[in-house]
């Protein structure tokens, strides 16, 4: 259904009526008790998101489960692409320097942004085709064999892709590859708190067992707290970063992270 209505209305008024109902929906919810960086918006209330699943809590899963105050009601954004912001924003130059930044599954509220900064050359990329906006405006590529020539790319942002990659391993080594000496990546996925050690299965297929083994139809797996490791055996320095445990200068509260989540950032 959702195809067909796309083949039906035309990309531009599409894109109006998004628009349109992003207004109404910013207006409905607005107030002062949460901020997000990507539309500049305050409100009363963010949405609540993610999915309410059995395996989500019994593994104790950080960057999956049903969440209050995840959604920005007008953007979209998420809590953790409002983490990314504040790692760009406290810990980096991205704002101002000339940089080249290779962006893996672009989020929409993510994408806005960085595209529009003059300073940097931005190339983004996806491994499936998720929709007409898609298709007109991104580079399909698969991140096992990512098209471009070593040392390609200053910044790389690959935010919860990797858990839908079955061979993780040679996308983790693909990524190192096109990443410049110097450079840095942020590789985020979602992690269980519990499992010392990643759990996949290779013969779990089908989208209904993999969402009830995984939290997710389209994951191939549950990162454990070995996940560094893995970044590592791909030839990346990796750093976490916590803006809550390391009381990063930003009204936090207002942002609506998850205090439990650290950011995963690979360097070459």
């Amino acid at each position: 259904m959702k195809s067909a209505i796309k083949k039906i209305i035309p990309f531009w008024l599409g894109r109006k009526l998004r628009g349109g109902y992003q207004k109404i929906n910013g207006l409905l919810y607005s107030g002062d008790s949460y901020y997000c960086p990507y539309c500049k918006k305050s409100f009363r209330k963010f949405l609540p998101g993610g999915f309410d699943l059995p395996v989500l809590y019994e593994k104790q899963i950080i960057g999956a489960g049903f969440r209050n105050n995840d959604v920005c009601p007008r953007c979209y954004s998420l809590d953790r692409d409002r983490l990314v912001y504040l790692f760009l924003q406290e810990k980096t130059t991205i704002f101002s320097s000339p940089l080249k930044l290779f962006h893996v599954a672009p989020e929409g509220c993510l994408r806005a942004m960085l595209s529009e900064l003059p300073n940097l050359l931005y190339v983004p990329g996806v491994k499936y085709l998720e929709g007409y906006y898609y298709a007109r405006q991104t580079h399909l590529l698969d991140i096992t064999a990512i098209p471009y020539e070593d040392e390609s790319f200053d910044v790389i942002i690959c935010n919860h892709v990797l858990e839908h990659i079955p061979n993780d391993n040679l996308a983790i080594r693909e990524l190192y590859r096109v990443l410049k000496p110097g450079g840095w990546a942020i590789l985020q996925v979602p992690i269980s708190k519990v499992l010392k050690t990643t759990y996949e299965d290779p013969s779990i297929t089908d989208p209904e067992s993999r969402e009830q083994v995984f939290g997710q139809f389209d994951h191939v797996r549950i990162y454990g707290q070995d996940y560094k490791n893995r970044l590592e055996n791909g030839g990346f320095v990796v750093k976490t970063y916590n803006p809550t445990r390391e009381k990063w200068k930003s009204n936090l509260t207002q942002y609506a992270i998850n205090p439990e989540e650290d950011l995963y950032v690979a360097y070459k």
